[in-house]
């Protein structure tokens, strides 16, 4: 199969700092979603705000921290912490406000600067990050003229077997630009499967080939999954 070979030329270009670490995160937390989807479904939505939880259907409820919002009106992000007007819990942005500091230590201005377009980094983008890097899945609940981005505390971990990983490596290269190699080998590296040489290897025996093309993009992607007993 060749998963990368329609990708846009125009997205390999020179990174910048949030396109570096986001690269490095992504597949984890595309992995993330995907175990989250297996957890809510297709079940509604709601926000309490001051109870600081979510909850999906009858049945699940989670705790929150908000990470922002996206303007459909004018086409910006907003951080939760710079969103003054809503007067929001402070309970609720630890978060982002942990993320604020990473990106001033890091030198990120997509995690420092309060509000900008969202073709500069949209919600899905900026929570990505933040799940890579705290290890928490997020939601997106839409509303009219927008959509809150919120993190939840407390879902079942989840295991990432070989077919998962092939799913979600297949499905983020084609839904996000980012530097393949660096992003294939950091996921491996989070996973803690041995991987070199384009070969990853699962507890399980399972392995993971992975070719690139002469520009870094992923040119082929196949498993190998011995049979369970």
């Amino acid at each position: 199969m060749s998963p990368g070979a329609h990708h846009d030329l125009r997205y390999f270009r020179a990174m910048s700092a949030f396109d570096d670490l986001f690269g490095r995160h992504v597949l984890t937390a595309m992995a993330r979603q995907m175990a989250l989807a297996d957890v809510i479904g297709e079940r509604d939505w709601a926000v309490d705000m001051t109870a600081g939880g979510a909850t999906f259907g009858p049945d699940l409820k989670f705790p929150i921290q908000l990470l922002g919002s996206e303007s459909h009106l004018d086409g910006t992000w907003l951080w939760a912490w710079a969103n003054h007007a809503s007067n929001l819990p402070p309970a609720l942005t630890h978060l982002c406000g942990w993320m604020r500091g990473y990106g001033q230590n890091a030198g990120i201005a997509e995690l420092t600067d309060a509000s900008f377009p969202l073709d500069r980094a949209d919600g899905h983008r900026l929570a990505l990050l933040a799940s890579g890097l705290t290890g928490r899945p997020y939601y997106r609940g839409p509303y009219d003229g927008g959509a809150l981005f919120f993190h939840l505390e407390g879902v079942p971990p989840h295991e990432i077997t070989p077919e998962r990983a092939i799913t979600v490596i297949s499905q983020t290269i084609s839904a996000f630009a980012f530097d393949h190699r660096t992003g294939v080998a950091a996921f491996f590296e989070h996973q803690r499967w041995p991987y070199e040489a384009g070969i990853a290897h699962h507890p399980s025996g399972a392995t993971i080939h992975v070719a690139f093309d002469d520009q870094g993009r992923i040119a082929q992607l196949n498993g190998s999954i011995p049979p369970r007993g």
